[in-house]
């Protein structure tokens, strides 16, 4: 589902179908997810090195997509939101930084972003 979410989110702010080139694609979370979930397995193919490589690149795009979508977001709905709404969403993306990689407030920050936008109109294809 939290690859549903990061869709969602990404269509929402950019009034885009799926579209890769945005982000606006579940396969670029799941992809990530993955990663994450190889970084408990062991297997003969992979150093741990490796796989800690593979979850960062994976995190830092859609983290870097999230980021972007957050900001598009935040100057569609400056007018039309509360202050509050607008302090919230500042403050999630200032959390993005380049060493933040922690999956579950990402998650997080998915989540409550998109249920913001959707509650200041923003709609998605």
């Amino acid at each position: 589902m939290e690859a549903m979410n990061y869709e969602y989110l990404i269509r929402r702010v950019y009034n885009c179908g799926r579209n890769y080139s945005k982000g606006a694609d579940a396969d670029i979370y799941r992809q990530m997810q993955h990663a994450h979930n190889d970084l408990t397995t062991k297997t003969m193919y992979k150093t741990q090195n490796e796989r800690e490589y593979e979850y960062r690149s994976s995190f830092a795009a859609v983290r870097g997509n999230v980021d972007k979508a957050i900001k598009e977001g935040i100057k569609q709905v400056n007018y039309t939101a509360k202050k509050e709404d607008i302090t919230e969403l500042q403050t999630m993306s200032a959390d993005l930084t380049m060493d933040f990689y922690d999956k579950s407030k990402l998650d997080t920050i998915i989540s409550r972003a998109d249920k913001i936008f959707h509650s200041c109109g923003l709609e998605m294809r």
